[in-house]
């Protein structure tokens, strides 16, 4: 009978299934060298790469990456940077303003937690070794004079709501919202310097 037949071959096709196979680690994006030219945010389909308010009028005042460009690859001031001439020679990088203003930004003393992203399951409080992290009024905050940078608290956070001193710095240039990200890496082919080559979750 044909239902006989279909069930055996669902039969079949569920024993012989292949084991699933291991996940890989979390990849993250290196944006030490980011110079924010917005190509990887146009080109992400989840709108999961955002950029910091300001940049169009730094670019708009400075447009030295569009004097320095030998392929003329930037136009616009770098809201237009044609993928095709783009060589990645770098030399964008070299007079660009924005790495000068992000190593100007103050370095938090200790991790930052992200008061829009944290859910105050407490596991940080929990899984402090100094006793660092406590709740204040209704926010979760960390003693600077306890805290010794383990970075226990940011493995711990299911949420990711919490970041280290240089990954906040880097998020007040560019955030990647890692839960909208497909991992499709449409970022990392169109990144002129390949910052978003990425870095394992060990390394942060």
């Amino acid at each position: 009978m044909p239902g006989i037949r279909i069930l055996r071959r669902i039969l079949k096709h569920l024993l012989q299934r292949e084991k699933p196979k291991k996940t890989s680690e979390e990849v993250y994006p290196d944006l030490s060298k980011c110079i924010g030219c917005g190509l990887c945010s146009k080109v992400c389909p989840t709108g999961a790469i955002k950029l910091f308010k300001f940049r169009g009028i730094i670019c708009e005042n400075c447009r030295a990456c569009i004097e320095v460009c030998p392929t003329d690859a930037i136009t616009l001031d770098r809201f237009k940077v044609d993928r095709e001439r783009c060589t990645g020679c770098g030399y964008c990088l070299l007079v660009c303003t924005i790495p000068v203003i992000k190593e100007e930004i103050p370095r938090p003393e200790t991790p930052v937690i992200l008061e829009d992203r944290c859910n105050h399951c407490g596991l940080c409080i929990r899984g402090c070794p100094e006793g660092a992290i406590g709740i204040k009024g209704d926010k979760i905050s960390i003693e600077k004079d306890r805290c010794k940078l383990c970075l226990t608290c940011i493995h711990l956070c299911p949420m990711r709501a919490i970041f280290s001193p240089e990954d906040y710095i880097k998020s007040l240039i560019v955030d990647v919202d890692i839960y909208s990200c497909i991992s499709c890496r449409e970022c990392e082919y169109i990144c002129p310097l390949k910052g978003f080559k990425g870095e394992r979750d060990g390394d942060r």
